[in-house]
């Protein structure tokens, strides 16, 4: 049956499948190692998640349907880490952002929306089942993990229904406790 709606689905495969809500399995822990990955960014490169060792990492998963939708909730969080995102390189920290379209339609999104940070495509929602986050209105829901440099996870939101996005002030009271 999922073959019949990925071929009458122009925005995702997975949309009408998961209208209904799937719960977080919140899998991922605090102190846990961080799950590995690979994902292609805007331009086709693979990025690795454990390529950032050394550096702390603030992993944000975020809902994005097509380059013209974006969750109304998640897209002034993605205008907020863009407003601060050199108060994160300040705090020695990598922003890296997961979204559920293609490679293409996310260098549309980058591009058109000038986001600074490093931005990747799960289109098949893989990297976001392996953090256990939960799906509802067609989208994965989103999640916010703080991977410290050995890569372990120092920090997790994920968001069972409505998204309610730790503050940017927020991360970086923690990132400054997390550094001393």
């Amino acid at each position: 049956m999922s073959g019949f709606f990925e071929s009458i689905n122009p925005i995702n495969g997975k949309f009408i499948e998961n209208l209904l809500p799937r719960g977080t399995k919140k899998n991922v822990k605090v102190g846990d190692l961080a799950p590995d990955f690979s994902l292609p960014d805007g331009n086709g490169n693979s990025v690795t998640l454990s390529s950032f060792r050394g550096k702390r990492v603030l992993l944000v998963f975020t809902r994005i349907y097509t380059d013209k939708i974006i969750c109304p909730l998640c897209y002034p969080h993605l205008s907020s880490l863009k407003k601060d995102f050199s108060k994160f390189q300040e705090l020695d920290t990598e922003v890296i952002v997961v979204n559920t379209t293609s490679a293409e339609m996310t260098r549309e999104i980058v591009a058109s929306s000038a986001f600074p940070f490093t931005m990747l495509s799960d289109e098949q929602w893989k990297v976001f089942e392996l953090y256990g986050l939960g799906a509802a209105a067609g989208a994965p829901l989103p999640g916010q993990f703080i991977v410290g440099r050995e890569g372990k996870i120092l920090f997790v939101y994920t968001c069972d229904r409505f998204p309610n996005h730790p503050s940017n002030e927020e991360m970086f009271a923690l990132l400054k406790q997390i550094a001393k």
